[in-house]
C-alpha cells in the first residue's frame, strides 16, 4: 500500500502548547496500538512559499491557521483537514472548502481540563471572589457573604463537549443543569436541555449563566442587553466560547450598574483588549487569557490521537469524528 502524504502546517507564531513538533507525531505513533495506513509525516510553516504545493501533494493535514487560497480546489490529493483547535470561525466563510475534503476539529480534548476549570469558576462567582478582586483593587475592605452551593442553577448555552465538561462540573458541586441547544433533546450531563426560544425565560431564574455554544452567525452576541437585564442581580456570568458571544457593552454596563452580581471571561473580543478598553476596569470582572482548556502536557497529544483515528476513518469511508458541516457553520 503507498504511503499517505500527512501535512503537519505550523503556524509560525502559534502559542506552545498548540505547536505539532516531530517528538509529538512520533510518541503518537508509538500509542497507536489500531491498524494504520503508511504513513509520510511531513512539517511545512504556512508562510513558506511553498506551502501550497504541499498541501496539493497531501492527504491528509493538520493545523489550525493556514492560507485558504493554498487548499486547491480541484485536482488535490487533499481528503482531510484535521484542526488543532474546537473553533473555527477564522477560516469562516467556508466556501474555500472543497467538497472532497472533510474538516474536523478537535472537540473533546480540552474536556478534562475545562472541567475543572469550570468548576473553579463555579465557586469563584458564588463565593464573590470577583466582588473581592475589584474591593481589593480599590483598597477597600468590602465585605460579601455566599451559602452553600449546592442546590443552585447553572443556564448552560451548548451543550457538546466543552458545555458537557462545564455541566460535569457543575452536577459534581450540587449544580442543577439546563442546557440550551437548537434541537431540544434529552442530552447526557444536563438535567434538562431547552431550546433557544426558551432561553430569555430561564435567564430570568438561573444562578449562573454560562456561554459555550461556537461562534456563528447565528450566535453573534447572543448574550445581549435583554439577556443581561433578565438576570438575577445575584447571578453570576461566565463565557468559556468566543468573544463575539457577548454584548460588551451591554455586559460592562450590567456590572457597573450592580445588576450583575459578577463575571468571569476566559474570551473577549478582541484578543487581546486594547489597552483602552473599559474591560480591564469594569468592577466585578475577572479577564483570563484564553487559557481555560488549554493544557500544556496533554492538548497536543490527545488531538494528534482524533488527527490518527481521523485518518483511520477517511481512509476506511467511514464518519469523521467532530467533521464539521458547512452549512450549519458548526
Amino acid at each position: 500500500m503507498a504511503k499517505l502524504r500527512a501535512l503537519v502546517a505550523k503556524f509560525p507564531t502559534q502559542a506552545i502548547v498548540f505547536k505539532i513538533e516531530p517528538h509529538h507525531v512520533e510518541d503518537a505513533l508509538k500509542r497507536w496500538s489500531k491498524p494504520l495506513p503508511p504513513l509520510d509525516i511531513e512539517f511545512c510553516s504556512t508562510e513558506d512559499p511553498a506551502f501550497g504545493a504541499h498541501a496539493a501533494a497531501a492527504d491528509m493535514m493538520i493545523g489550525y491557521r493556514f492560507p485558504t487560497s493554498a487548499i486547491p480546489r480541484k485536482g488535490g490529493a487533499l481528503k482531510l483537514i484535521q484542526l488543532t483547535g474546537a473553533g473555527f470561525e477564522h477560516l469562516l466563510p467556508l466556501d474555500w472548502l472543497p467538497r472532497q475534503v472533510a474538516l474536523a476539529t478537535a472537540s473533546g480534548v480540552h474536556a478534562p481540563k475545562l472541567k475543572e476549570w469550570a468548576g473553579m469558576v463555579f465557586l469563584m462567582l458564588h463565593s464573590q471572589i470577583p466582588h473581592f478582586v475589584t474591593a481589593q483593587r480599590m483598597h477597600e475592605w468590602s465585605k460579601a457573604y455566599s451559602s452553600n452551593i449546592a442546590g443552585k442553577t447553572a443556564l448552560i448555552f451548548g451543550t457538546g463537549a466543552i458545555g458537557g465538561a462545564i455541566a460535569a462540573a457543575a452536577r459534581g458541586l450540587g449544580i442543577q443543569t439546563i442546557g440550551v441547544r437548537r434541537t431540544v433533546q434529552p442530552t447526557r450531563g444536563f438535567d434538562r436541555v431547552i431550546g433557544s426560544d426558551d432561553a430569555a425565560q430561564a435567564v430570568s431564574a438561573a444562578d449562573f449563566v454560562i456561554l459555550a455554544t461556537p461562534l456563528t452567525p447565528a450566535t453573534r452576541q447572543i448574550m445581549n442587553a435583554d439577556l443581561f437585564a433578565r438576570m438575577k442581580p445575584e447571578a453570576g456570568f461566565a463565557n468559556f466560547g468566543r468573544g463575539g458571544l457577548v454584548d460588551q457593552e451591554a455586559m460592562i454596563a450590567a456590572l457597573e450598574a450592580g445588576k450583575l452580581a459578577g463575571a468571569i471571561v476566559d474570551v473577549t473580543e478582541p484578543e487581546p483588549p486594547p489597552p483602552e478598553s473599559p474591560l480591564w476596569d469594569t468592577p466585578r470582572l475577572i479577564i483570563t487569557p484564553h487559557v481555560s482548556c488549554d493544557d500544556p502536557v496533554t492538548y497536543i497529544p490527545r488531538t494528534l490521537d482524533i488527527f490518527l483515528d481521523n485518518i483511520v476513518r477517511r481512509t476506511a469511508g467511514r464518519t469523521i469524528r467532530n467533521r464539521v458541516i458547512p452549512g450549519r457553520a458548526y
